[in-house]
């Protein structure tokens, strides 16, 4: 199996935590036949390891890490390092590793592809126009409608909104999103974690789920509308739950999927939850793509104390979701 790994913003803590997943992977996953390759810029690379004695070894157009050669995929922008800022140079490389990725993946080179964390603002400051790499992934495969899912061993959330300002997300909470986001959540849960007959639960977007139409009308008018049509087409789930009780009390526990009405909602309990090893999944896509639910750690980034747990998991669950797909394919 072939991964490809974005080089994300190179003044953040993306290609430590990664030379330190890639270690902790062959020492813990041996079993795996997994070749890594980056795309990144090679000079750049080659200054952040040094910069953080990460030991690696340089040799023609890749690096060794723990027994393993990886190629680096080079892009034209060197950026020099420069630990903790938002460099225009950095977004630029961002924007092409990403670019150089979808391209090779898209054309079937790989079979999966891990994100390393951006800076969103070096991006816009490189011309960079979407609101994050699941808004990206969107348009480059021409996919409406991604679906987020957030995960860990405990729990996965999904989210029916994703980076847009908390005010406008009423106005995108509709029966027919969310029936959509519903079938695509079951239809990941089915084909990419082999979860036969997933049982789903939604959350509301009111506090106290609405309390019969006395805080908010959406889920009487809209959310509960949206999931009898789903029990209709055969899919096992429940709601709306008040969020507060659902995770205070651990009623997520007796569901394979949370649908999330927007970011923080899902989010927070995801990350405390997880502990570190969270992992970002964009489900509904023809490729295979994770990453670390982490950004880039600006505040301690060339300290070499950031924790790869995270980008070890992105790598796990990208390489399970993707025998999994091959299964769910082979058995059809």
């Amino acid at each position: 199996m072939r991964l490809i790994i974005t080089i994300g913003d190179c003044n953040g803590v993306g290609l430590e935590v990664l030379i330190k997943a890639i270690e902790k992977f062959f020492n813990q996953e041996a079993t795996y036949d997994l070749k890594f390759d980056i795309a990144g810029n090679r000079q750049t690379i080659k200054d952040y390891c040094d910069l953080v004695d990460l030991q690696v070894q340089f040799e023609g157009k890749g690096l060794w890490v723990a027994n393993t050669f990886c190629e680096i995929l080079d892009c034209p922008t060197y950026s020099k390092i420069e630990f903790g800022k938002s460099t225009h140079d950095s977004g630029k490389l961002a924007i092409e590793a990403l670019d150089k990725a979808l391209d090779m993946i898209l054309g079937n080179h790989y079979d999966a592809m891990v994100t390393l964390p951006i800076s969103k603002y070096s991006m816009y400051n490189a011309g960079w126009m979407f609101t994050g790499h699941t808004e990206y992934l969107s348009y480059r495969c021409n996919i409406p409608n991604p679906l987020m899912i957030l995960l860990s061993d405990k729990i996965r959330v999904a989210l029916a909104t994703i980076h847009v300002p908390f005010k406008v997300v009423p106005e995108l909470i509709n029966q027919k999103h969310l029936v959509e986001m519903v079938e695509s959540l079951n239809k990941s849960l089915t084909n990419d974690f082999k979860i036969v007959n997933p049982k789903i639960g939604v959350l509301s977007l009111n506090p106290h789920a609405g309390e019969n139409a006395t805080i908010g009308t959406e889920e009487a008018e809209i959310i509960t509308p949206a999931l009898q049509k789903c029990l209709q087409n055969g899919i096992y789930l429940e709601g709306p739950f008040a969020s507060d009780g659902f995770f205070g009390f651990g009623l997520y526990k007796q569901f394979d999927g949370i649908l999330a009405m927007y970011h923080d909602q899902g989010l927070i309990p995801l990350k405390l939850l997880s502990e570190g090893s969270g992992v970002n999944f964009t489900a509904g896509l023809p490729i295979v793509r994770t990453s670390p639910d982490h950004g880039t750690a600006y505040e301690i980034a060339g300290k070499n104390i950031a924790d790869p747990e995270s980008t070890l998991q992105a790598i796990i669950v990208a390489v399970k979701i993707f025998e999994n797909r091959k299964h769910h394919k082979q058995n059809q």
